[in-house]
């Protein structure tokens, strides 16, 4: 299977802000509970965040091959998608914030692809090559968004 990671910018913005709104929230609670307010710490909470951010890069691309796709599902674990369980795709934001493509399964459930992904043309060639040019990610896919 072909790996198809996110741009490590868009790591960055998703994991820095997520553990400064982690920190700053454990920071409030121990100054609701009367201990004097202070803001964290930089250095680890930057360190932490940038862990999270290279973890996420190698450990949780979006897969391709012939027998479909390992992608996120909404609780943001790594499923396998064949390719002919994909009923309809379209562009929508994971959980109101990050730019996606939501892949709906034959249940209904929803699987998540980053609109950030690194070479979405190739992830569009693969598609095509196994899903037909009628499957909902090449169609959703077939707008040039890789070309920005």
């Amino acid at each position: 299977m072909t790996p198809f990671r996110i741009k490590l910018p868009a790591l960055w913005r998703q994991a820095s802000a997520g553990l400064l709104a982690g920190a700053l929230t454990g920071r409030v609670s121990l100054w609701l509970q009367g201990e004097p307010f202070s803001w964290p710490g930089t250095l680890p909470l930057m360190l932490a965040a940038a862990v999270v951010t290279v973890a996420a890069y190698f450990l949780q691309p979006t897969l391709a091959g012939p027998g479909g796709l390992k992608v996120l599902n909404s609780w943001g674990l790594r499923r396998a998608l064949a390719w002919d369980e994909v009923r309809s795709a379209d562009l929508s934001r994971m959980y109101g914030l990050q730019p996606s493509f939501r892949l709906r399964d034959s249940r209904g459930r929803a699987h998540w692809i980053a609109r950030d992904t690194q070479d979405l043309a190739g992830l569009h060639a693969i598609a095509l090559r196994h899903g037909g040019p009628q499957h909902p990610l090449v169609q959703v896919l077939s707008t040039p968004l890789y070309a920005a």
